[in-house]
């Protein structure tokens, strides 16, 4: 174990608290949404029960391509959505509303009037319980997102959950629920001795209560539109089963057309949270456009700075004769009587002047390995061949390692470089990793003037988490979004005066996500940053 006393949690307990009281006041209004949502449709179908609305074949047919074509839109968007930036949740989404299309579909086109004779059962059994294979269906497979999500939080890359199998149990259940109503002849689907009249309707309001407890249990619908507008979906789907359609006691009556207009709703939900999204990536694809054009300056200013070193030394070593150090060297030599301490003197002096300029054309040289370095990460990451080479990575030596080599620049700055790690072993690619640590101690110490930064580790689940948190300059709330954008400089006259190419956290988040982990920002401004991030742990290794 290598351990430092710190004060890194402390600190950073205590800006993440500042964030979060910064962000409650919108985790507030979403509540309120919530329980206006659920208390208003409660509220709306106590008032309206016993309403003497009844319905028609038609009326239904009409909703249910609409609903249809709801469905078949969300799920082409967000499968859209899904291939511009890959995100497993949209693949889930625009999976089963897919799904749900063809159900829908099927269930409007083989109630229709034209089918009904084809059909092994009568109407009045095969609209309910086609109905409830769409509803059973989409609430089971919401569910399956959440877990889907849990699993790969818990497991990283490797609990992911591949598009082939995704698309195949889709497929699998679509297939075979076609197959039963058109073979199969239904039971009664109406059960007036109860109180609930079709209590099959609490399956899927189980399932859509599950996804419901689940999607808020995973938090992202406090700062993620999307995640807030399927919360609000789930909400409108529980409630169109479990208070509206477990009541209705006939075809077409109230309660029944009302929860076929709610499940509209719910569908329209997701897709205002779908739009909202992909408006939100637009805006970074215009923004990411102009962020390429200002890096390209900025990079040709990092570049022409080292190269201006280098070829300016370097006709100054070609010519050595006309260095002052090497004309006094010789005019030394030419005297008659010749002092060896000065000539010596005289030959440390030259030796010197050398090694300073080789040493400033080798720190050029490597600050343009560096840059080049970056932008061929960041090419490889866009072509989609980027490769690690994982194995088992002590933290301990690793840390060590990184604290050893920035050891004297804090010292240059008179900073602080604590750390503390507890034996962790994660399965990671050692240089990558360290190229992590590297981009992220480095920033700390070129935008803190006086303090610490600090580096700790610890446990957690199936993950590693590590911190990195500075007593710097910090980041304004509203660019935390963008400050793993790659191009984008969050304080471009900060960075200018520092200087680097805003390619570094870019890269940290490729990185850290390559491995399965998540990375975030917690900063207040005038008082320092905190980036925490997970790299899955060795399972064989013991806390």
């Amino acid at each position: 174990m290598s351990a430092v006393a710190v004060s890194s949690e402390v600190k950073s307990l205590s800006v993440h608290s500042h964030l979060f009281g910064e962000k409650l006041g919108n985790t507030h209004k979403r509540v309120i949404i919530y329980l206006i949502t659920g208390v208003g449709l409660l509220l709306g179908y106590t008032l309206l029960r016993g309403n003497s609305w009844l319905g028609s074949q038609q009326l239904h047919t009409t909703m249910e391509a609409l609903a249809t074509s709801l469905a078949l839109i969300v799920g082409v968007l967000s499968l859209v959505r899904y291939y511009t930036r890959k995100n497993n949740l949209f693949l889930f989404i625009g999976t089963w509303f897919l799904g749900t299309a063809f159900l829908d579909g099927y269930h409007a086109v083989v109630t229709s009037a034209f089918f009904e004779p084809f059909m092994p059962s009568d109407n009045v059994s095969l609209i309910p319980w086609s109905w409830i294979a769409s509803r059973a269906y989409l609430s089971l497979f919401m569910f399956f997102s959440y877990l889907a999500w849990r699993r790969e939080d818990n497991l990283g890359i490797a609990g992911r959950i591949s598009e082939r199998n995704v698309y195949l149990l889709s497929l699998a259940f679509t297939g075979a629920s076609f197959l039963f109503f058109f073979l199969v002849p239904l039971p009664r689907a109406y059960y007036p001795e109860y109180i609930f009249q079709r209590p099959e309707e609490f399956v899927p309001a189980l399932f859509f209560g599950l996804a419901l407890v689940g999607h808020l249990h995973k938090g992202y619908w406090r700062f993620d539109n999307f995640e807030h507008w399927l919360v609000i979906s789930l909400i409108v789907g529980f409630l169109g089963q479990a208070a509206f359609m477990s009541f209705s006691g006939m075809l077409f009556d109230f309660e029944f057309d009302a929860a076929h207009t709610l499940k509209k709703v719910s569908y329209i939900c997701v897709l205002v949270g779908l739009l909202y999204n992909m408006a939100n990536v637009y805006a970074k694809a215009e923004r990411a456009s102009q962020a390429k054009s200002d890096f390209l300056n900025i990079v040709s200013h990092e570049f022409r700075t080292p190269l201006t070193v280098v070829l300016g030394y370097t006709p100054v070593l070609k010519n050595a004769r006309e260095l002052p150090s090497v004309k006094q060297l010789m005019e030394t030599l030419e005297q008659g009587n010749l002092d060896r301490d000065e000539i010596k003197g005289r030959i440390g002096t030259v030796l010197d002047d050398i090694a300073d300029y080789a040493e400033r054309m080798n720190r050029s040289g490597r600050h343009l390995l560096r840059l080049i370095n970056d932008m061929l990460d960041i090419s490889k990451f866009e072509a989609g061949n980027f490769e690690l080479d994982l194995k088992t990575v002590p933290m301990d030596a690793m840390v060590y390692s990184v604290v050893e080599q920035f050891k004297k620049s804090a010292e240059d700055k008179n900073l602080q470089l604590l750390y503390e790690t507890h034996g962790e072993i994660v399965i990671a690619d050692e240089i990558r990793l360290t190229q992590i640590f590297f981009n992220l101690v480095g920033n700390s110490i070129k935008f803190t003037a006086t303090g610490n930064i600090s580096i700790s580790t610890r446990r957690s689940g199936a993950f590693i988490e590590c911190l990195v948190s500075d007593t710097g300059c910090g980041i304004p709330e509203a660019e935390f979004d963008e400050v793993f954008e790659r191009f984008k400089q969050v304080d471009e006259s900060a960075t200018r005066k520092a200087g680097g190419t805003g390619m570094g956290l870019a890269i940290v988040k490729l990185l850290v996500e390559l491995h399965g982990g998540h990375i975030n920002v917690s900063s207040k401004l005038g008082e320092g940053s905190a980036f925490r991030f997970t790299i899955p742990a060795d399972q064989k290794s013991t806390d």
